[in-house]
């Protein structure tokens, strides 16, 4: 197993309304999909599933193999794939599904050294984790901060260089 590096954020697509609990219709479909069993014996390609009552489920090991984003390599143990139960382009997220993707947001963020929180539409094309959610709220609430690389200052000439002292020297008399 890996040493996840990134968390992707998912919807099942399906709305709460028609379906209150899917992790076992979403482990089920994903047994059809690619009999793809996990160490902890489910078939559901995510690490997590969160319901519309905020029950947290885990169905696959942090950093193991998943089945949720094949694009760049995402799928391979480096990413953590939480996904939402609810269709996000139609409804929106529950205030107890926010409180425990913030909880479990802010366990992965300290736990792993984790780059970046990601949308699994910023990789593939779809909407996925659909229009109403913005995953820079997700970051916020979660505390996480992007560390950014230190840019060196812009090159100047000498010249450039001197005229700046002259013009600080003239500003001290």
């Amino acid at each position: 197993m890996k040493t996840p590096e990134y968390i992707m954020i998912h919807h099942s697509a399906v709305s709460y309304k028609k379906n209150r609990d899917q992790f076992r219709a979403n482990n089920s479909y994903h047994r059809k999909l690619w009999n793809f069993r996990s160490s902890l014996g489910y078939y559901l390609g995510y690490n997590y599933e969160i319901a519309k009552n905020g029950k947290v489920r885990q169905a696959r090991a942090d950093g193991e193999t998943t089945a949720a984003c094949y694009q760049d390599g995402m799928n391979n143990g480096k990413c953590i794939h939480i996904c939402l139960d609810g269709n996000f382009d139609q409804e929106k997220y529950t205030a107890p599904q926010l409180f425990a993707v913030r909880d479990l947001l802010k366990s992965l963020i300290s736990k792993y050294n984790i780059k970046d929180i990601i949308a699994h539409r910023d990789y593939a094309n779809k909407s996925c984790p659909g229009m109403n959610v913005d995953i820079g709220y997700f970051k916020k609430v979660a505390g996480f901060k992007k560390e950014e690389p230190i840019s060196s200052p812009p090159e100047q000439s000498n010249a450039e260089i001197i005229k700046q002292i002259i013009e600080l020297l003239t500003k001290l008399k």
